[in-house]
């Protein structure tokens, strides 16, 4: 645990968060509180990726159960890394996934209606979220 003191203040409960997944969520939330208008436009948004110091939105694991955990929670969006994985890579692991195609795979198969949104960076993210229209 630590104890950052902000000013403007920002508020983020994290005990119950463990390993680098949250990071593009926590920097999206860090924002939101920071920045006058709301980014969410309205929306239950939810996501997962590392967040790299250059603004990468990292791999992580799970990507499926975190698929299955947002649908039960009514998530509309969620972003996904969209990570690059060399042919090399592919080659020697058959049937290896980017975190987005998992998500992807995932949310077919639960028939959720939730938009599962690719990013590579937070940019991504937030060039999305300006897209957004007001709910």
């Amino acid at each position: 645990d630590r104890e950052l003191a902000t000013d403007p203040k920002v508020d983020i409960h994290t005990a119950d968060i463990g390993g680098p997944s949250a990071g593009l969520m926590f920097t999206l939330e860090i924002m939101n509180q920071l920045l006058d208008e709301d980014l969410t436009k309205g929306y239950n948004i939810a996501g997962t990726g590392e967040m790299l110091a250059d603004g990468t939105v990292g791999r992580i694991g799970g990507a499926d159960f975190k698929i299955m955990a947002a649908d039960r929670e009514g998530v509309e969006l969620f972003f996904a890394p969209d990570d690059y994985l060399p042919e090399e890579v592919r080659k020697k692991n058959p049937g290896i996934m980017t975190n987005y195609e998992e998500a992807v795979k995932t949310a077919e198969k639960i028939g959720t209606k939730m938009k599962i949104v690719p990013v590579t960076t937070i940019d991504d993210a937030l060039d999305y979220l300006n897209g957004l229209e007001e709910k």
